[in-house]
């Protein structure tokens, strides 16, 4: 480690830089299955049943409509899972390596699984889909605007921690910008909390009107990438 690399993480208050402990390490493909994959059916099946069985909305609308609903949250949680293992999840406590490993898999799919809630939204961004969103002019109203903002915000913060997740990015950066980057998926979560949050609130609050009893699934991704912020405030680590 270089002797400025030192004076940077000491002046920051951040660990010295060091090699990454699961750079090494390639976690098992049954293992990211039942992480990547097991999350995202969960996700999956809880938006069919809200919305297609329980609300009644068409089943050629499965794909997209339905589909990007199971993309946004299992993507948060992924990415909350990123920054909970080794806190609230004691996943491979005994092994470094493969716990950092677990932590990178879990951040990256859940930021391809943002990419295409994305993608998706915007595709079908219009008062057909999300009716909430628009006035009668077809401008957005004041929600629309404000939970676009916040989905942009947190998609610009998960670009660095993903980025720099890149092979040998901790190596060229150093430690101390390398924990900034990453660092950045908490500002991600923090926004994801404002986007959800604008979006559904209201509909959080009177559970009649909840398809099968189902809270909102924007309500989830609230409370998950919530947990993650929680975490980091009471746990003093990365």
């Amino acid at each position: 480690m270089s002797s400025s690399d030192s004076t940077s993480s000491s002046s920051t208050g951040l660990r010295p830089w060091r090699k990454n402990p699961g750079s090494d390490f390639i976690l098992p493909t049954g293992e990211k299955l039942r992480w990547g994959l097991g999350v995202f059916l969960v996700c999956l099946v809880y938006a069919i049943l809200r919305y297609n069985v329980f609300k009644g909305v068409e089943w050629i609308h499965l794909p997209l409509y339905v589909g990007n609903k199971a993309f946004a949250l299992a993507g948060v949680t992924l990415i909350s899972f990123a920054y909970l293992i080794g806190k609230w999840i004691p996943a491979y406590s005994d092994d470094t390596k493969r716990r950092r490993a677990l932590t990178k898999f879990c951040g990256l799919t859940g930021a391809a699984m943002i990419g295409m809630h994305a993608c998706a939204g915007f595709i079908m961004l219009s008062p057909a889909y999300y009716e909430k969103f628009f006035l009668e002019v077809g401008k957005m109203n004041l929600t629309g605007e404000l939970t676009f903002l916040f989905g942009i915000l947190a998609l610009a913060c998960l670009f660095f921690p993903a980025v720099t997740t890149l092979p040998h990015m901790y190596e060229a950066l150093g430690g101390a910008r390398w924990q900034k980057a990453q660092r950045m998926g908490y500002y991600c979560l923090l926004f994801a909390c404002a986007h959800t949050f604008t979006m559904g609130w209201k509909g959080w609050l009177d559970t009649s009107t909840w398809p099968g009893g189902l809270p909102p699934i924007t309500m989830l991704g609230f409370v998950v990438a919530l947990a993650a912020l929680v975490a980091k405030l009471t746990s003093g680590k990365r």
